[in-house]
Protein backbone atom coordinates (compact mmCIF):
# COMPACT_ATOMS: atom_id res chain seq x y z
CA UNK A 1 0.00 0.00 0.00
CA UNK A 2 2.99 1.96 0.29
CA UNK A 3 2.32 3.41 -3.39
CA UNK A 4 -1.32 4.54 -2.61
CA UNK A 5 -2.01 7.98 -2.50
CA UNK A 6 -5.02 9.87 -0.01
CA UNK A 7 -7.08 12.56 -1.16
CA UNK A 8 -5.63 14.24 1.86
CA UNK A 9 -3.55 13.85 4.75
CA UNK A 10 -7.05 13.72 7.08
CA UNK A 11 -8.43 10.93 4.80
CA UNK A 12 -4.32 8.74 5.45
CA UNK A 13 -5.02 9.38 9.26
CA UNK A 14 -8.27 7.93 9.13
CA UNK A 15 -7.27 4.96 7.64
CA UNK A 16 -4.72 4.43 9.84
CA UNK A 17 -6.70 5.17 12.59
CA UNK A 18 -8.92 2.54 11.49
CA UNK A 19 -6.09 0.14 10.78
CA UNK A 20 -6.59 0.16 7.39
CA UNK A 21 -2.97 1.05 6.46
CA UNK A 22 0.55 0.64 8.27
CA UNK A 23 2.08 3.68 10.13
CA UNK A 24 4.88 3.43 7.44
CA UNK A 25 2.23 3.92 4.61
CA UNK A 26 1.18 6.90 6.40
CA UNK A 27 4.54 8.57 6.96
CA UNK A 28 5.34 7.02 3.29
CA UNK A 29 8.59 5.23 4.71
CA UNK A 30 9.66 2.53 2.14
CA UNK A 31 12.25 0.18 3.02
CA UNK A 32 15.00 1.70 1.84
CA UNK A 33 14.41 4.59 3.78
CA UNK A 34 13.71 2.71 6.92
CA UNK A 35 17.13 1.33 6.50
CA UNK A 36 18.78 4.40 5.87
CA UNK A 37 17.59 5.78 9.28
CA UNK A 38 18.30 2.52 11.49
CA UNK A 39 22.03 2.98 9.74
CA UNK A 40 22.19 6.57 10.61
CA UNK A 41 20.78 5.61 14.04
CA UNK A 42 23.69 2.81 14.51
CA UNK A 43 26.12 4.99 13.24
CA UNK A 44 24.91 7.54 15.83
CA UNK A 45 25.62 4.89 18.07
CA UNK A 46 29.25 3.62 17.49
CA UNK A 47 29.97 7.48 18.01
CA UNK A 48 28.79 7.10 21.34
CA UNK A 49 25.96 9.31 20.84
CA UNK A 50 23.12 7.54 22.46
CA UNK A 51 20.84 10.40 23.04
CA UNK A 52 19.81 11.04 18.72
CA UNK A 53 20.13 7.13 18.42
CA UNK A 54 17.38 6.05 20.77
CA UNK A 55 15.33 9.05 19.02
CA UNK A 56 15.53 7.53 15.33
CA UNK A 57 15.46 3.94 17.06
CA UNK A 58 12.56 4.95 18.82
CA UNK A 59 10.45 6.49 15.73
CA UNK A 60 11.47 3.57 14.01
CA UNK A 61 10.25 1.47 16.36
CA UNK A 62 6.74 3.21 16.51
CA UNK A 63 6.70 2.63 12.59
CA UNK A 64 7.38 -0.89 12.79
CA UNK A 65 7.17 -2.55 15.56
CA UNK A 66 7.70 -6.28 14.42
CA UNK A 67 10.75 -5.33 14.18
CA UNK A 68 13.20 -6.83 16.40
CA UNK A 69 16.52 -4.93 15.44
CA UNK A 70 14.89 -1.67 16.22
CA UNK A 71 13.93 -3.30 19.68
CA UNK A 72 17.47 -4.98 20.54
CA UNK A 73 19.12 -1.73 19.59
CA UNK A 74 16.55 0.13 22.23
CA UNK A 75 17.53 -2.70 25.04
CA UNK A 76 21.30 -1.50 24.87
CA UNK A 77 20.51 1.85 24.30
CA UNK A 78 18.49 1.81 27.97
CA UNK A 79 20.85 -0.60 29.63
CA UNK A 80 23.76 1.92 28.69
CA UNK A 81 21.64 5.02 30.27
CA UNK A 82 21.13 2.56 32.96
CA UNK A 83 17.34 2.45 32.54
CA UNK A 84 16.91 -0.91 33.63
CA UNK A 85 13.10 -1.50 33.26
CA UNK A 86 13.01 0.43 30.04
CA UNK A 87 15.85 -2.09 28.40
CA UNK A 88 14.01 -5.04 30.18
CA UNK A 89 10.90 -4.30 28.54
CA UNK A 90 12.76 -4.00 24.89
CA UNK A 91 14.69 -7.00 25.21
CA UNK A 92 11.71 -8.76 26.60
CA UNK A 93 10.04 -7.79 23.29
CA UNK A 94 12.99 -9.15 21.10
CA UNK A 95 12.82 -12.64 22.74
CA UNK A 96 9.22 -12.83 21.86
CA UNK A 97 10.19 -13.29 18.24
CA UNK A 98 13.60 -14.27 18.68
CA UNK A 99 13.65 -16.70 21.68
CA UNK A 100 17.24 -18.35 21.03
CA UNK A 101 19.26 -14.75 21.02
CA UNK A 102 22.30 -15.09 23.18
CA UNK A 103 23.35 -11.42 22.96
CA UNK A 104 19.60 -10.46 24.15
CA UNK A 105 19.14 -13.43 26.78
CA UNK A 106 22.71 -12.37 28.43
CA UNK A 107 22.12 -8.74 28.29
CA UNK A 108 18.65 -9.15 29.75
CA UNK A 109 20.17 -11.21 32.35
CA UNK A 110 22.49 -8.68 33.64
CA UNK A 111 19.51 -6.09 33.53
CA UNK A 112 17.75 -8.37 35.70
CA UNK A 113 20.85 -8.33 37.58
CA UNK A 114 20.41 -4.56 37.84
CA UNK A 115 17.00 -5.02 38.62
CA UNK A 116 17.48 -7.53 41.74
CA UNK A 117 15.57 -10.16 40.31
CA UNK A 118 19.03 -13.05 40.84
CA UNK A 119 16.23 -16.03 40.04
CA UNK A 120 15.14 -14.62 36.26
CA UNK A 121 18.95 -13.39 35.80
CA UNK A 122 19.77 -16.79 36.20
CA UNK A 123 17.44 -18.04 34.03
CA UNK A 124 18.52 -15.90 31.24
CA UNK A 125 22.13 -16.61 31.47
CA UNK A 126 22.16 -20.34 31.54
CA UNK A 127 19.52 -20.49 28.70
CA UNK A 128 22.44 -18.30 26.74
CA UNK A 129 25.15 -20.67 28.26
CA UNK A 130 22.73 -23.54 26.50
CA UNK A 131 22.59 -22.13 23.52
CA UNK A 132 26.00 -22.13 22.96
CA UNK A 133 27.59 -25.45 22.46
CA UNK A 134 30.47 -24.70 21.12
CA UNK A 135 31.41 -22.19 23.59
CA UNK A 136 32.62 -19.24 21.00
CA UNK A 137 30.19 -16.82 21.78
CA UNK A 138 31.06 -13.72 23.51
CA UNK A 139 28.01 -12.58 25.03
CA UNK A 140 27.36 -16.43 26.34
CA UNK A 141 31.08 -16.22 27.39
CA UNK A 142 29.77 -12.73 28.98
CA UNK A 143 27.30 -15.03 30.44
CA UNK A 144 29.52 -17.76 32.43
CA UNK A 145 31.56 -14.72 33.76
CA UNK A 146 28.30 -13.30 35.51
CA UNK A 147 26.93 -16.16 36.49
CA UNK A 148 30.21 -17.28 38.07
CA UNK A 149 30.70 -13.62 39.79
CA UNK A 150 27.06 -13.61 41.39
CA UNK A 151 27.40 -17.13 41.91
CA UNK A 152 24.07 -17.94 40.08
CA UNK A 153 25.21 -21.49 38.77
Amino acid sequence: MADETFESPEIAIQKWLKGEIKADDLFALNPEVMQALANHGYFLYEQGKYSPSKVIFEALAAVDSSNPDYERMLGALYQLDKQWDAAYYRYTQVLKSSPNDIFVLTNRGEVLLKLQRSKEAADDLKAAVRLDQQNTNPAAKRARVLLENYKLS
